[in-house]
């Protein structure tokens, strides 16, 4: 045993907490005798059947987080004793001590296995690896009708143990008649562990003679043993004879020996026979049963093939029929196709109206590429000055301050510039006329690079410029959660967030913020199900329909994949592909259009899980795959008081309760160490302003709705406990507090959740 067995103060600890939570519920005449015992063995007055007592401690901890019933748990814990007295012979000194407490330890467990009376130390007993015993309880605890497999299973087990050497074919035929016994009706268990026994002996070489065969071996036996009988009264008589002419000869006494000694070989001579007459009947036997069963499998198997293939060749057929048509189609869609194009042209060719649109575009296109030349001459002129600046603060101390502020304009006047760029080129629309696509298709422009993602610009002036429209967007009077520099800070260097944390938090809510502050579209692409949530997909006529993610890719924007952990993990590694942020990076979609990233594209990831998977509250939750897990960051997005507080500004009654709430809740996870359920989050928040507002709800209903109905009787109580504690006569939400207790108070009584 390590020291952590020897803690005894931790252990004390530990109990007094156990303790302490038993004291908080209406206590019985077992659970007093219980709390009795264990204040005592806790002080030291009296030893646990359990020993070392941080091993008690650890058993009485996990049966009661798996009890709901109290009254059950003195029962529940004397089961567990008595299992302890089976398993550990000689208590702290028993052999190979901490791989049989890893074992208590699983009886214990949440599963329950000891109050669903799963243990039979017979059983236990015929397991090496008693791990394997847990495995098959485990198994049964789960099935509907688990004692009565179980008891079945004790038998069977006890009796089939001797036809195996090891554990794991042991465990394997067990596992085998549990399923079998789970499909099958209470009558028939019986029937089913009788026929699995007989499969066992078969296996084993134990086999049913032919009872005509063997009742012509036991005739020949009793024959035998009849000749020895008579071969022994025969003895008997010529060794009364020799008796009696001893003393007249010694040559008769000398034959009378050589009489008995042949009369002997020859018996031992018949039961020989006797024997290898049975052996040789075995051997036939078997051999005609082995020949019978290999028979049997070849026809099997002839007939499997036999099958498959004449499938196989129906399917060849219908395949190539369904190729034949499909080619010819195809081909017939290829000309129809020709001919639209060549008509198209023609009438372009033909129409002075297009073949002047067309020449205009053309020049359009012209002058869009003289006023890209300019904006980089610009930018080059810019530098440049930028460059004269820096020296003339070298050369020039008085001038320092004046030549950093001009600097400063300068910048903030050029990402003014892109900022309104931005805006007024998003909503242009250029039309291209196609003629390998046949048809007229308005197409959006691609939009300049954003100032404020644009890294030619230093990020601490890009950043200078979002916190003051933060600044002003905070004196208009709207609120921003305390993660939101980091968020925003994350997207402008292009590192992916995944935003953590509970629902109702605020995540979408500061996502749209960040679209806004930074003047990009952001579209909720939601959890991904299918790779064409991210791709989008080729109709059957051919054409392709653009999903939302194809055009923030192309033309800039947020991609917000909001509960990224509900979606389909195969899927969701698709977004692999796009979450290098590369450089000119480029993605061929399924339409067969090769897209460059745009330097505007962002993604930013919401969940309530950290991607390990499903938990209490979020059960539903998969596992996030860890390649896509690396390619982001993390940020952990919690419930934020003083957006509540901002929220709820003109109601501080109602938010000193919600605080209260919340703290209470939190109590109960530190006690109990289960999850709360039913917390309250920044959307209830909302919520109750809007039933203020509007007169809409009374506060007696906001709070049977918002903090009491689907929790149970229990929690309630605990909950209301707490905020007495909490809250005091006099305080700005006691009447709120009044009102919930009154609530508690009626579906207590009523003994049931409303």
């Amino acid at each position: 045993m390590d020291n952590y067995w020897e803690n005894k103060a931790e252990a004390q600890r530990r109990l007094g907490k156990v303790i302490d939570g038993l004291k908080r519920y209406k206590k019985t005449e077992d659970i007093e005798t219980l709390l009795l015992e264990l204040d005592r063995i806790r002080d030291g007055k009296s030893t646990p059947e359990v020993k070392p007592l941080m091993l008690y401690v650890e058993m009485v901890e996990s049966i009661r987080q798996g009890t709901r019933l109290l009254s059950a748990l003195p029962g529940l814990i004397h089961n567990a004793e008595a299992v302890y007295n089976d398993l550990f012979i000689l208590g702290e000194k028993t052999p190979d001590f901490d791989n049989t407490v890893a074992i208590f330890k699983g009886l214990i467990g949440i599963d329950g296995l000891i109050a669903k009376e799963l243990f039979d130390l017979a059983l236990y007993s015929t397991f090496s690896d008693k791990k394997n015993y847990l495995c098959i309880a485990q198994v049964i605890g789960n099935l509907k009708n688990s004692k009565q497999i179980f008891d079945k299973i004790r038998v069977y087990g006890l009796e089939a143990r001797e036809y195996f050497v090891e554990d794991t074919g042991y465990l394997a035929n067990l596992l085998k008649v549990v399923g079998r016994l789970n499909k099958t009706r209470l009558s028939s268990f019986d029937a089913v562990m009788e026929d699995e026994l007989a499969k066992l002996r078969k296996n084993n070489g134990i086999y049913d003679v032919d009872p005509v065969r063997l009742a012509e071996v036991e005739k020949n036996v009793s024959r035998a043993e009849l000749t020895i009988e008579n071969g022994k009264n025969l003895l008997e008589l010529l060794d009364r004879r020799c008796q009696k002419i001893k003393r007249i000869t010694d040559e008769l006494d000398d034959k009378s020996k050589v009489i008995q000694q042949n009369m002997t070989d020859y018996l031992d001579t018949k039961t020989e026979n006797a024997k290898t007459a049975l052996e040789d009947a075995m051997r036939e036997c078997e051999e005609i049963q082995r020949k019978s069963i290999l028979m049997e499998k070849d026809l099997f198997l002839k007939q499997m093939f036999s099958e498959a293939e004449s499938e196989l060749t129906k399917y060849k057929s219908q395949a190539k029929a369904i190729t034949a048509t499909a080619s010819a189609d195809i081909a017939a869609i290829g000309r129809d196709a020709d001919g639209v194009i060549k008509r198209l042209r023609k009438v372009a060719e033909d129409d002075d109206k297009i073949q002047k649109f067309v020449e205009n575009s053309r020049m359009d296109e012209a002058i869009l590429q003289k006023i890209e030349k300019l904006t980089m001459l610009n930018d080059s002129m810019i530098e440049r000055l930028q460059k004269e600046a820096v020296n003339v603060q070298e050369n020039e101390a008085p001038a320092r301050q004046e030549a950093g502020q001009a600097q400063t304009k300068s910048a903030r006047s050029r990402s003014e510039e892109y900022k309104a760029a931005v805006s007024g080129t998003g909503a242009q629309a250029s039309v291209q006329v196609s003629s390998a696509a046949a048809a007229k298709k308005e197409h959006r422009i691609i939009p300049p690079v954003n100032p404020l993602l644009d890294r030619r610009i230093p990020f601490t002036e890009r950043y200078a410029m979002v916190q003051a429209e933060k600044k002003r967007r905070m004196e208009e009077g709207e609120i921003f959660h305390e993660a939101f520099d980091d968020v925003i800070t994350a997207v402008m260097e292009n590192v992916n967030p995944y935003l953590i944390g509970p629902s109702g938090c605020g995540k979408t809510f500061m996502v749209n913020q960040i679209g806004e502050i930074l003047n990009l579209d952001c579209s909720d692409i939601g959890y991904i199900n299918e790779e064409y949530d991210i791709l989008g997909y080729v109709t059957a006529m051919g054409d392709y329909s653009e999903s939302n993610f194809y055009q923030l890719y192309k033309y800039g924007g947020i991609a917000f994949c909001d509960e990224l952990d509900n979606g389909n993990a195969k899927a969701t590694v698709k977004l692999n592909s796009f979450l290098s942020n590369q450089e000119r990076s480029n993605y061929c979609f399924p339409g067969g259009e090769r897209v460059e990233r745009h330097a505007n594209f962002r993604v930013i990831a919401a969940g309530n899980t950290d991607g390990s998977g499903a938990d209490v509250n979020y059960s539903t939750r998969e596992k996030i795959e860890e390649s896509v897990q690396q390619r982001m960051i993390p940020v952990y997005v919690d419930y934020d008081n003083r957006v509540e507080q901002a929220i709820l500004a003109n109601y501080p009654d109602w938010f000193e309760f919600a605080c209260a709430f919340r703290k209470a809740t939190d109590r109960w996870e530190e006690a109990c160490g289960v999850p709360a359920q039913g917390i309250f989050t920044t959307r209830d928040a909302f919520r109750i302003k809007r039933y203020m507002d509007d007169t809409s709800f009374s506060p007696n209903k906001i709070m049977n709705y918002e903090f009491v109905q689907t929790k149970e009787p229990e929690y309630l109580g605990f909950l209301k406990e707490e905020l007495a504690k909490l809250i005091k006569k006099g305080d700005l939400s006691y009447g709120i507090y009044q009102i919930f207790a009154d609530e508690v108070e009626r579906i207590r009584k009523r003994g049931k959740r409303t």
